[in-house]
């Protein structure tokens, strides 16, 4: 645990000099996590070090006195072990309960292969998002709005959202987001049986 002064303010980044002139870079993200929303100049604030993707030297968790920091620090590690403790959750089986489903209804649709490719794509695009938005989380950056993440998991690339989630943990544990991906795969699902039963009937 280090502590010092706020030194350099630039909207939602800065720096915290410690006694032997060291800086660290912070970012609001970090500051607001431990309690910090309105940062100014001269603020004691104390911290853990972390590295960013460069290697970097940051603030990797902060807080205005020891005491909560010591707090942040144990919730977090508790929170890390629950995740540990319990890696699945209803939405988790929910989704692999639909993937066959889905898989069922895609390729008995007459639409197979255009149905095939768009969830090929938007579960790609998916994917990559998410992983991105893990990068940009860590490195305390900007972030991908929750909004598109579900916009193309609905237009098909829940699928692949889903993957994203378990292999970097990311998305996992805040509730209202897991019920709005509950949401966009029910969607897509019905959307998909919608356009086969249109199918099947212009054929009759």
């Amino acid at each position: 645990m280090q502590n010092g002064k706020l030194r350099q303010w630039k909207k939602d980044f800065g720096f915290i000099e410690i006694a032997n002139g060291e800086r660290y870079f912070v970012h609001i993200s970090t500051l607001k996590r431990g309690g910090i929303h309105q940062p100014r100049i001269g603020d004691t604030i104390f911290f853990t070090v972390g590295k960013d993707k460069q290697g970097r030297s940051r603030a990797q968790m902060a807080a205005s006195s020891a005491e909560q920091l010591a707090k942040n620090q144990a919730r977090r590690e508790a929170k890390s072990a629950e995740v540990k403790a319990a890696r699945f959750d209803w939405v988790d089986y929910l989704a692999m309960g639909l993937l066959p489903i889905t898989l069922l209804l895609v390729l008995l649709s007459p639409l197979r292969w255009v149905l095939l490719a768009l969830f090929v794509v938007m579960s790609a695009a998916s994917f990559a998002l998410y992983a991105l938005d893990k990068k940009q989380a860590t490195r305390g950056a900007w972030r991908i709005p929750e909004a598109v993440l579900h916009f193309i998991a609905t237009l098909g690339g829940w699928p692949g959202a889903w993957a994203a989630q378990q292999v970097y943990r990311h998305k996992t544990q805040k509730g209202i987001f897991r019920v709005m991906f509950c949401l966009s795969m029910l969607i897509n699902l019905v959307g998909l049986g919608e356009l086969m039963i249109s199918s099947v009937a212009h054929w009759f």
